[in-house]
């Protein structure tokens, strides 16, 4: 079907470059968007990372407080065995004393 002469088909062609060109700027419009959505959740991503990583890091360091204190703690405990140890064998001494006087 020719449209030779339409005061319509004339208006769309002339119209054309112009829409193409709004067409052209509502996708660089819509990948920018994107492009900013995408930032967006790559730095959510990213402080979610950084805050996990962070508790990871101070929680490490509490248990590295922890085992220090453990650590001391199980020192304290060896030396008090060492000293219940000696005054057992000194109790232990003195009842072997005790029995060969009353054996004698």
């Amino acid at each position: 079907m020719a449209h030779f002469g339409s005061p319509a088909h004339s208006a769309a062609m002339g119209n054309l470059p112009g829409m193409m060109m709004i067409g052209a700027g509502a996708v660089g419009l819509m990948n920018a968007i994107n492009a900013g959505c995408d930032a967006i959740r790559d730095a959510r991503s990213s402080r979610a990372h950084n805050d996990a990583l962070g508790a990871a890091t101070a929680h490490a360091d509490g248990m590295e407080d922890l085992a220090r204190t453990a650590v001391g703690m199980v020192a304290e405990l060896e030396a008090d065995v060492a000293s219940l140890r000696v005054a057992c064998c000194q109790r232990q001494q003195v009842i072997n004393v005790l029995a060969a006087r009353g054996r004698v």
